[in-house]
Parts: C-alpha cells; sequence; structure tokens
C-alpha cells in the first residue's frame, strides 16, 4: 500500500510539473505575436546565447534598421523578449512607470550577493540597482561626497594619480622615445585608485596588505563570455534561486569583497585608519547615516547599517571605475579637442566632451526589466508593418533596452551623425529633438565631475602623443553587463586597448 502511494505521489508530481512546463511554454509563445522580430537560430538558447558572444555591434543596430525599434527576439527556453529602442517607451518604463518595471529575477538573486537589501524594501537602494526616481534619489544622498569643493578638497589626489600613470609610461618607453602598448590596465588601476584613495581612504594600488580588491574587480568585470552550460544555470537559478546557496565563484568574490571593503571602514571608524594625503568622502558620509540619529536617517526614515553602507560603496566602485576609465581612455584619443584644458571657461565643453564619451562608448549593453502587472506602452516610432503606435504587454514580459547599440547610438534618434564623437550636441539647443523631448532617459553611470578627467588627460597630453594604431578592435560583452575591447584576430589574449604614445 505504502508503494501504490508512493508512486502516486511521484505521478501526481510529475503531472504537476508537466501542467506547469506546458502552461508556461504555451503562455510564452503567445508573447508579442504581433510584432517582427529575427528568427531564432537555436530552440534552446534562442538569441540569448548569439548576443552573449558576438561583437558589439552587430545584432541590435541590424536588428533594428529591419524591424524598427520595437521588435521581439527569442530568450533561452523560448522565452519571448521585447526590445524597446524607441525614446518614448523607453522613458515609459524607466521614468513614467517605472514601478511596474522590476529587474528580472535572475539579476535581482547575483546582484543580491553583492548589495543585501531591506527585506521591507520593495525597491533596490543602492546607486547602481537604480534608475530613474530610485537613480535620483540614491544621487541626491551621495552627492555631497563629489561636489565641485568636495572634489577640490582631494585635487592633490588626482593629480598624484595623473603623475603615477604618466610615470608608469615613462617606465615603459624606456630609453625609446614612443611605443605601442597597452593602456587598458593603467587607466583602470587609476580610476580604481581616484575612488579608493579620495572616497574611502584605501590606496589599492601601492598599499600595504591584500590586492583582493582590484584582483575581485578585474574578474568580475572581465568574467569569460556565456555558453550553453551558464545560460542554463542562470534559468535553472532563476526558477529555483536557493540554488544560489551553493559554492561558486562569483558567491566567492562578492563574500571576499564585502570582508575587505569592511574590515576598510571599520578602521576609518574607529580611527585606527588614517593615511596621510587620503580622504573617505564617502565612508565619512554615509557613516552619518549609519549613526542611531533621527537627522542622520534617510529619506525613508531609515537607518543604514554597515551592510548597506558597504554595499553603497560597492556601488560607486562598480558604477565609478568602469565607466571613469572608458572615458578618460576615449578622451586621451581626442587631444586636440582641448585648447587649454585648465582655464576654467572650458569646463562647459569639456562636461559635453564627458557626456558624449559616456553616450559613444557606453560600458552598458542592455537594460533588462520584467513588467510586474500588464500595460501598455506608447511608442514614439509606429511598429514595422502594423503602424502601431502602443505595445501591450503582460504581466511577467521581458523588456531589453539596448544601450550602447541603442538608445545612444540611434541615427533616427542623434542624427545621421549618431556614432560620430561630437560634443556640441550637448550644448545650447544641441542635442536631436527626440532625445530633448523625452529627456535622457538612460543615466551616464559617472561619479565623478570634469575636474578628475581634466585633470588626469592635461597631466597626461602635456607629456605624451597618443596616436591610433591602425588596430581593429571589437568590443565584447563581458563581465555581466560591461562591454570591454579586444584586437581583432587576438580575442584569446584578453581585453587590451593599445595605442602608441610618444613623448613630446
Amino acid at each position: 500500500m505504502s508503494l501504490i502511494t508512493a508512486h502516486t505521489v511521484i505521478l501526481a508530481a510529475a503531472v504537476v510539473g508537466l501542467t506547469f512546463i506546458v502552461n508556461y511554454l504555451v503562455q510564452e509563445a503567445s508573447r508579442l505575436k504581433e510584432l517582427p522580430g529575427p528568427p531564432s537560430h537555436s530552440r534552446i538558447a534562442g538569441h540569448a546565447l548569439d548576443l552573449q558572444l558576438a561583437p558589439v555591434g552587430t545584432r541590435y543596430p541590424v536588428w533594428a534598421k529591419k524591424y524598427g525599434h520595437t521588435y521581439r527576439i527569442h530568450g533561452a527556453f523560448i522565452e519571448r523578449h521585447l526590445v524597446l529602442g524607441d525614446p518614448k517607451g523607453i522613458s515609459h518604463v524607466l521614468s513614467t512607470n517605472a514601478v511596474n518595471y522590476i529587474r528580472p529575477n535572475t539579476d535581482r538573486i547575483v546582484l543580491g550577493l553583492w548589495f543585501p537589501v531591506r527585506s521591507s524594501c520593495s525597491c533596490h537602494y543602492y546607486l547602481i540597482l537604480g534608475l530613474g526616481d530610485e537613480h535620483t534619489k540614491q544621487r541626491k544622498i551621495l552627492n555631497p561626497a563629489f561636489t565641485d569643493q568636495s572634489i577640490k578638497d582631494v585635487s592633490h589626489i588626482f593629480r598624484q594619480l595623473a603623475d603615477r600613470l604618466t610615470q608608469q609610461w615613462e617606465t615603459i618607453l624606456g630609453e625609446q622615445n614612443s611605443s605601442t602598448f597597452d593602456i587598458a590596465v593603467g587607466l583602470h588601476a587609476l580610476t580604481l585608485d581616484a575612488i579608493s584613495m579620495s572616497m574611502f581612504m584605501h590606496d589599492t594600488s601601492t598599499g600595504t596588505g591584500s590586492n583582493a580588491i582590484p584582483d575581485l574587480l578585474h574578474n568580475i568585470t572581465n568574467a569569460p563570455r556565456g555558453n550553453m552550460l551558464i545560460l542554463f544555470v542562470g534559468s535553472i537559478v532563476s526558477m529555483f534561486p536557493c540554488l544560489l546557496s551553493l559554492p561558486s565563484p562569483m558567491k566567492k568574490w562578492a563574500t571576499t569583497l564585502r570582508g575587505e571593503l569592511g574590515r576598510i571602514a571599520e578602521g576609518v571608524w574607529s580611527g585606527a585608519k588614517n593615511d596621510v594625503g587620503l580622504d573617505a568622502k564617502l565612508l565619512k558620509l554615509l557613516s552619518e547615516f549609519a549613526l542611531c540619529l533621527p537627522a542622520q536617517h534617510d529619506e525613508r526614515g531609515e537607518q543604514l547599517n554597515k551592510d548597506e553602507v558597504i554595499a553603497n560603496i560597492i556601488g560607486v566602485l562598480f558604477a565609478g571605475s568602469e565607466s571613469s576609465a572608458n572615458v578618460i581612455s576615449h578622451l586621451t584619443g581626442h587631444p586636440a579637442s582641448f585648447d587649454d584644458l585648465m582655464n576654467p571657461a572650458a569646463l562647459p565643453y569639456f562636461d559635453a566632451v564627458i557626456r558624449e564619451a559616456l553616450r559613444c562608448k557606453a560600458v552598458l549593453m542592455d537594460i533588462a526589466r520584467v513588467a510586474v502587472e500588464d500595460d501598455v506602452i506608447s511608442l514614439q516610432f509606429p511598429v514595422v508593418g502594423t503602424g502601431a503606435t502602443t505595445v501591450r504587454v503582460k504581466a511577467g514580459q521581458s523588456v531589453m533596452i539596448p544601450v550602447r547599440d541603442g538608445i545612444n547610438s540611434d541615427e533616427e534618434i542623434w542624427g545621421k551623425d549618431a556614432r560620430e564623437f561630437r560634443p556640441e550636441r550637448w550644448l545650447s539647443d544641441g542635442l536631436p529633438t527626440a532625445v530633448a523631448a523625452q529627456g535622457m532617459t538612460i543615466p551616464l553611470f559617472n561619479v565623478f565631475p570634469p575636474t578628475l578627467f581634466q585633470m588626469v588627460v592635461a597631466t597626461v597630453i602635456r607629456r605624451f602623443s597618443l596616436e591610433d594604431t591602425g588596430t581593429t578592435l571589437d568590443f565584447y560583452h563581458l563581465g555581466g553587463n560591461t562591454v570591454k575591447p579586444k584586437i581583432q584576430g587576438q580575442e584569446g589574449e584578453g581585453v587590451q586597448l593599445p595605442l602608441r604614445v610618444r613623448r613630446l
């Protein structure tokens, strides 16, 4: 009797599971049928794996030319993704009705390793997790650490780092007058040090002790591209979050990084760490929110605990070091844009240069969201084939918003010169009508004001001439959702950004 009961239970469970799977497949197959989209060459991976492996610029722009600003693609296991490159639609998802569009379950699970969130909080709290109103609120909390006066207080650190970079290049050149080498590593180290030395009193390059922080960030942001196994595991973890409790390299990295930063923070708070010449602008600011004083609560009237302070620091490290390094690498290749970088009158134009670098060379591949409830998204550009000016989405519908290959470089939005580096577009009345009308929905992740970039670039171009090597670079989707350069034909050698550096 017990055997029959066991068989019955197993059979019933199998039927329930099969019914769930069939219902899921039927629902997914019926989504977005009214939208055009590219055919999928894999029943299992859909377009997901192809997007991970293909060079940047070879998928989204090609699909947009054929299928328009709003279309569908296939995800893993027949999931349907709504690709939204329409400015009005993006504004709706990320701003107007942002409360209805949350991060996909997989993203929230993985980010939870790095950024512990209060169980009572319905939205993500940290800089790197938020867009739209969330991003604005968090920047309001962090902005005092990045004001002109705060940056002026630590400007000596930026000068020191700029001099350190030029000395490194002098060492590489040796007795040669010029040489071609990879500048990516040095620039990333500079921006990481700029944040750590001025924001939480720690020199990641020359400080004593473990080099865990730069090593960990390198592992994370240069993680290998996807494969079928990673795609499959990600889908399974999304359905069964408890699996994330199992040991994994990412979990180990997250735990180690939080521990390293925690020790640094404790040293600053206790007064044991007081390195001459360094500062802890961000850590001191966040520590005020961690104290049990009513005036130092956050906007929701809640205090920040130690874990949340550390999470904010991690957010700034991720959001700041990658984008800042990318900006400086792009600026060093355009020295002719600046006549007198240290002239205060040049700052508005220099700020426009930084915005243009963040637009043209965004480190963010795309933004993913999932609809909480059924919704109707209004569009600026009609759907190809039907002419529809709205698209209906059901609860659970995934939405993908291309950034680097989409909203940031769309010719119908920015004009025919969309892929050209032209800072003037950010000056008086220079923005296209589509952008000015909808606003810059995609936040340009930049934690530092123009002063940092001004100092570094000015120091570099006074001592060196930087020239293009003629090397063909392809950009790939790495490190979760960042874009990195590799030399065409030498992809196996990893991330590289070669320039010819010549002494002046």
